[in-house]
């Protein structure tokens, strides 16, 4: 990837699009801001940084007459794109059809200009209501389906997200970003091993703009700490910025979750950047965990300083 990243933000009118970069700026108390949105005109620019580069977001209007002005001046809008997210809104079935057409008009244009564009695919306002809704679920399989069959030559992650639940939204621009560049495979495989050395439930990577860089999560999460577990990990994104905005005499910080977890916050200064590292573990085995924690800093940093320097 280059130093400037442009990251194409589409769907239709109402999908959610600025919703959900609305709730990925904020990460705390944006609900009221996404009730006040009004439909994007043409396009709005967002810039933020990921590993000391820049990265400007591309949302696209949705509504109709827009629509047909990106595809009448195509080159203009999808030139030089290094990441597509790709929202729609699952609970508008009345136009499942309109926004694959939409979509598949960005694609054929990669396609046909043999741009090899990695492509995350968000199933919007899977909100918690409609997490056991059979017929929502066969439908999100119909349209993976249905795109899997029309573009195998692409690079494409599927995802749920909802504003109800912001490690979703985190996630979905997180994965774009790191995915598909092999440098960070080395980086997942040492959170894989460590979080087994530490017996740990979480073990995640977020940037200064609280975006993931990697992350790895036991396979054995009881379902009576799962929510625990998300509710630390989203406490983690708004005391990283704290941590950054104030005065904290110490660079990391332990706090209690329920009857026998614990969660740990501990930034990294490399190369001028903050690297904020969140574990979820059980208390019994903290002391084996600080033990230990000194060589993952170490292996991490090894890891890490290439990747802000590339």
């Amino acid at each position: 990837m280059d130093d400037l990243l442009k990251i194409i933000i589409a769907g239709l009118d109402n999908a959610g699009k600025t919703s959900i970069l609305t709730a990925l700026n904020k990460k705390y108390d944006f609900h009221k801001d996404i009730v006040s949105l009004t439909p994007t005109i043409r396009v709005e620019y967002h810039a933020t940084e990921f590993l000391k580069k820049k990265v400007i977001f591309w949302d696209l209007g949705g509504q109709k007459q827009y629509r047909a002005l990106y595809e009448e001046k195509q080159d203009l809008y999808f030139a030089d794109t290094d990441l597509l997210v790709y929202i729609i809104d699952i609970q508008d079935k009345e136009r499942y059809n309109t926004s694959l057409e939409y979509l598949d008009m960005i694609l054929h244009h990669f396609d046909t200009h043999k741009m090899d564009i990695p492509l995350i695919i968000s199933f919007h306002k899977f909100d918690p209501e409609i997490h056991g809704n059979n017929d929502i679920l066969f439908e999100i399989e119909k349209f993976k389906s249905k795109i899997n069959r029309t573009y195998n030559s692409f690079k494409i992650l599927y995802q749920q997200t909802s504003i109800y639940d912001i490690i979703s939204i985190v996630q979905l621009v997180s994965y774009g970003l790191s995915v598909f560049d092999d440098k960070f495979f080395a980086l997942s495989e040492l959170l894989e091993d460590y979080l087994n050395e530490f017996g740990s439930k979480s073990l995640i990577l977020f940037d200064k703009n609280g975006i993931i860089i990697s992350e790895f999560y036991s396979e054995l999460i009881e379902p009576e700490i799962y929510l625990e577990l998300i509710e630390s990990i989203k406490d983690h994104l708004f005391l990283l910025k704290r941590m950054q905005e104030e005065s904290y005499e110490t660079e990391y910080t332990f706090s209690s979750i329920g009857d026998d977890l614990i969660s740990y916050l501990h930034r990294i200064e490399l190369k001028g950047e903050s690297i904020f590292v969140s574990v979820i573990i059980n208390e019994h085995l903290k002391e084996q965990f600080l033990i230990r924690f000194t060589d993952f800093i170490s292996d991490l940093t090894s890891i890490l300083i290439p990747l802000l320097v590339s």
